[in-house]
């Protein structure tokens, strides 16, 4: 079923931007974007300082389909069915590593496809600790009060045949172009309350309304009362 859902047509922007929408809904002002370039090794974190998860809300998270879109939700909440974090994180990689954090606690889960592969049995095996030399990649977590990170690895859907240092430069420009035009009124609207940075540099915004632009011009505004 997994592999199934790797197809639903996500490309890494709109992917990381369903991630951006977890961050949004969990409240926090500053999400970071990490690209590592090693090759097949190569890992992309997104990192938020949000209000973090508890065990269980960790666990609730990871599970597929974990909500009803018929239940009723907060107004922040951009989550529809309960799966955009697992959906749009396999569709660029096999390895899905979350680590959540508030004030003395935090957890850490992982799905790795290859693992459910290659399983003797049917079971679905949701770990509870970092891949065997992926623990540092985590660190950063460790040094704030809150918040969430999610790590992915073995970007197949990402670093394909071919795929080059510069291919993933010029990726990270796409995701940057995408984002700065999906977030921009949280970045720069009327009530500024996100900052997005990626390699510690805060992303160009972009308004598709151009209302900053010289030429565009605004009819009046007629108040009714």
């Amino acid at each position: 079923m997994i592999e199934a859902l790797r197809g639903l047509g996500y490309s890494t922007a709109t992917a990381i931007a369903d991630i951006v929408d977890n961050s949004i809904a969990a409240g926090a002002r500053n999400v970071d974007l990490k690209f590592s370039w090693e090759g097949t090794g190569s890992y992309i974190t997104i990192q938020d300082d949000g209000r973090g998860m508890n065990e269980a809300e960790l666990d609730h998270a990871m599970r597929l389909g974990q909500q009803s879109p018929l239940d009723a939700r907060a107004d922040s909440d951009l989550g529809r069915f309960g799966l955009g974090l697992k959906t749009a994180s396999f569709s660029q990689c096999r390895r899905l590593t979350v680590a959540s954090k508030r004030p003395g606690q935090l957890g850490c889960l992982r799905w790795d496809l290859d693992v459910l592969a290659h399983s003797p049995d049917d079971e679905w095996h949701l770990m509870e600790v970092p891949a065997d030399g992926s623990r540092h990649l985590l660190a950063s977590l460790l040094t704030v009060q809150q918040g969430t990170l999610v790590l992915w690895e073995k970007l197949d859907r990402v670093v394909t045949v071919g795929f080059s240092e510069q291919s993933f430069l010029d990726l990270i420009d796409i995701v940057e172009r995408h984002l700065g035009m999906v977030f921009h009124r949280y970045v720069d609207g009327p009530s500024q309350r996100l900052r997005i940075t990626i390699n510690r540099r805060e992303i160009a915004l972009w308004d598709p309304f151009l209302a900053s632009h010289p030429a565009t011009w605004s009819s009046p505004v007629d108040t009714i009362a």
